[in-house]
């Protein structure tokens, strides 16, 4: 069996709210480009990547330009039957470019699991035991209404809350101990600076939240900086996550090497797709790094992709799928707001082939 054919397309989604990072104010909408691979014998796989520029420095339009003109001409004709081999080949073709490698990889796994009709977790030696938890993320706002959003989203189900920082010190100190106490001390809180601190502050604010019980410190200080987040690490006593700093296998690497952080967060657009992320969750487990899947405003495509790849991760942190909660129009469905997913029944990711009716921007 062979690739016979790979069409893009390029799809955007209103989001329901407004969302503010430190990285600044989110757009209304969220780009994703949308990957169809057809096999000579007619058999379809789907992939996704949703645009982050200031993760991978594409956007979904340059992400199509890439597979059309680039990464499919170098894979068509090829047998889908090894992923590794196919993902080298796209690495000889085009440096870096995850979001791009990454959708033409998550369609050949959704191949792979409906050529051998089973679902994908399987292939990957995991086991669908259940709904799986997820947590729910709050943008950066004023404590009142971080803390006011905290409290709902624990009504509706949610053990988990994440909340953006990073942008004002003194206010994130303040809205961390004012959602604690809004939500009270049974639900997990964990809170993500996107670079936003240096070091010192970094120290400083860790240190002074420490009382409110937080599972972890999500990327305190710049991505480059592995010798910044050992120095954090070592001055403070909440575990500390790298995401911008951990793009790569490579990257988990260092950060092992320099026991810089006690977590890795996974974004499949950000290591080039399924393929990879297989590879830094086996590794982070054998050295003891704990991994936490982050599916940032992904349809329900690539969340169920997430979804699937949670299933082989050891222990009991909350994965991250943001997408479905803020996404209006899904073309591939939509969630009732709760705290946890189901991954969907059926061969590869359990989605229907809807490329033909979906409308390209």
């Amino acid at each position: 069996m062979r690739i016979a054919k790979i069409e893009a397309k390029v799809i955007r989604t209103p989001l329901n709210v407004s969302f503010k990072t430190s990285y600044g104010d989110f757009p209304s909408y969220q780009s994703h480009l949308i990957v169809r691979i057809t096999t000579d014998t007619g058999l379809t796989g789907l992939g996704e990547a949703s645009e982050l520029p200031f993760f991978t420095g594409e956007t979904a339009e340059t992400m199509k330009l890439l597979v059309e003109k680039n990464l499919a001409q170098a894979i068509i004709g090829k047998p889908i039957y090894s992923l590794k081999d196919l993902h080298h080949i796209m690495g000889n073709v085009v440096g870096q470019a995850t979001g791009a490698k990454s959708a033409i990889d998550m369609a050949l796994w959704d191949l792979q699991g409906k050529r051998l009709n089973t679902p994908v977790f399987e292939l990957m030696g995991g086991e669908n035991k259940g709904p799986i938890r997820v947590a729910y993320v709050l943008g950066d706002d004023s404590p009142e209404i971080m803390s006011s959003l905290a409290k709902e989203m624990t009504i509706k189900g949610f053990d988990t809350i994440k909340i953006k920082i990073g942008s004002d010190f003194r206010k994130d100190i303040e809205a961390v101990e004012e959602i604690r106490k809004a939500i009270g001390p049974n639900v997990h809180l964990r809170v993500d600076a996107n670079q936003g601190y240096n070091v010192k502050t970094a120290i400083k604010v860790i240190n002074e939240i420490q009382e409110y019980d937080i599972d972890y410190v999500e990327q305190p200080v710049q991505g480059w900086d592995i010798d910044g987040l050992k120095q954090v690490r070592e001055a403070t006593f909440i575990p500390i996550m790298a995401d911008e700093s951990a793009h790569t296998l490579k990257d988990v690497y260092q950060l092992a090497k320099h026991q810089a952080v006690d977590l890795i967060g996974i974004k499949l657009i950000k290591c080039g797709g399924i393929t990879p992320a297989v590879q830094i969750a086996q590794f982070s487990e054998a050295i003891g790094l704990q991994c936490v899947l982050i599916s940032p405003w992904d349809t329900l495509l690539a969340t169920n992709a997430s979804l699937h790849l949670s299933t082989i991760l050891p222990g009991n942190f909350s994965h991250e799928m943001v997408g479905p909660y803020y996404l209006k129009d899904d073309p591939f469905g939509e969630l009732v707001v709760k705290g946890e997913m189901e991954i969907p029944d059926g061969s590869g990711f359990g989605i229907q082939d809807i490329f033909d009716d979906i409308t390209e921007v």
